[in-house]
């Protein structure tokens, strides 16, 4: 019985289980979902796969290197790509590394169309390594190429986003991921308070921070403008201790770098907490002074946006009151004036007596002649069904008012 087609899907979307294993069935073959890591890449040498996809989640370098590491481990297995990033400079990211390049979103249409288009697959075992070993060392060109790649879409995936709150977050894990950092923090300059503020990071969830601008080593490079690399932090002057006391944290090594606008004016700054395999470098700090410059721009944006917002909701609830008001005057009004008709019509009931008094006396005179008999008693009863029908009427408005 000939073996069943083994594909390898590298992704740590869970929403996109259930494509992989839907293009599994339709095409008959064995789908095998890992998740991107060092430990999955480990698991998976010695096994025979004729294809591998791999998803790419994040604008960064990681994500680049992930890819080198599959295509060197396990030629010459074909690779698929799937990746909202990259596409423009797929060639200088990957240069001939991949079978093909689907663009997110992506849906079992798409990965069934860049299967078909492959040639006849035929399945490889992967090298037995007892481990995995280090990754080449890259062209310094090849390489600076990559990060400005990286930067690139670093850019259109800020620009993209218009939540605020969804910015911030994608800003600190976008930072951290870069350059291999464990925490990062982005705090935004309070011109009005001198003050920085955040409400996303790493390692400290969603929660408002302020403190004066003057403080700590956020607030020294705010005030200075210059980015600082601290490679011990408890022997900096500036440095707050309380935050690693509170939460367990043990800071080795911190990247502060400042975030200008366009005109230059410092708005916020990079917090970056241990690099996770060695310290800070000065290519580091380029490389996030870089993304800075694309991030105080979309910063400002996404607060003008929010500033607007809060505005237009501020105009609408004032909107609402004045609305309210208006109407609750427009029916006090309705209601005096009707208050002021009743009284009318009620004095009117009380004078139907005096009016109809001469009117029968009238009729009592005259009634040998059936025709002004006729007429008087006519006006009698239609004076009284007018002064009843617009007291109902009254009665009838006045309670719709009052609903």
């Amino acid at each position: 019985m000939e073996q069943m087609e083994q594909i390898l899907v590298f992704s740590d979307n869970s929403d996109s289980k259930s494509i992989y294993l839907g293009f599994g069935n339709s095409n008959e073959v064995a789908i095998f979902i890992k998740n991107k890591s060092k430990v999955s890449l480990q698991a998976c040498l010695g096994q025979q796969y004729s294809l591998i996809i791999v998803e790419l989640d994040l604008p960064v370098m990681s994500e680049i290197e992930f890819v080198d590491q599959v295509h060197s481990l396990f030629k010459p297995i074909p690779v698929i790509v799937i990746s909202s990033y990259f596409f423009d400079t797929k060639e200088i990211v990957f240069g001939e590394k991949l079978a093909d390049f689907i663009t997110k979103p992506f849906d079992l249409d798409k990965l069934d169309e860049s299967y078909k288009r492959l040639p006849s697959l035929q399945a490889h075992a992967a090298p037995k390594e007892e481990t995995i070993p280090e990754p080449p060392k890259v062209d310094r060109v090849v390489y600076e190429n990559k990060k400005l790649s990286v930067l690139l879409e670093i850019s259109r995936s800020l620009n993209a986003i218009k939540d605020f709150d969804e910015l911030l977050h994608h800003i600190v894990v976008l930072a951290a991921d870069t350059i291999s950092a464990e925490r990062a923090t982005l705090f935004i300059v309070d011109k009005q308070k001198k003050e920085l503020w955040s409400r996303s990071g790493i390692g400290i969830g969603k929660q408002d921070i302020r403190f004066p601008i003057t403080t700590g080593i956020a607030g020294e490079v705010a005030t200075s403008g210059e980015s600082q690399i601290i490679s011990d932090p408890y022997k900096h002057p500036k440095f707050n201790k309380n935050f690693d006391t509170k939460t367990g944290f043990k800071t080795r090594n911190i990247l502060c770098v400042p975030m200008k606008n366009m005109s230059g004016e410092i708005v916020g700054v990079f917090q970056i907490l241990n690099k996770k395999e060695s310290e800070f470098t000065k290519e580091d700090q380029l490389f996030i002074a870089g993304m800075a410059a694309n991030t105080g721009i979309a910063i400002e944006n996404a607060l003008l946006n929010e500033m607007l917002k809060k505005q237009l909701h501020e105009v609408k609830e004032s909107y609402d009151e004045l609305y309210i008001a208006q109407n609750q005057i427009l029916k006090e009004s309705k209601m005096v004036v009707i208050s002021e008709i009743g009284g009318t019509i009620q004095d009117m009931i009380q004078k139907e007596e005096k009016i109809s008094k001469p009117i029968k006396e009238l009729a009592k005179s005259h009634g040998s002649d059936p025709a002004v008999r006729s007429a008087l008693e006519e006006i009698h009863r239609g004076y009284s069904e007018t002064i009843l029908n617009v007291a109902a009427f009254l009665k009838t408005k006045k309670d719709e008012i009052g609903k």
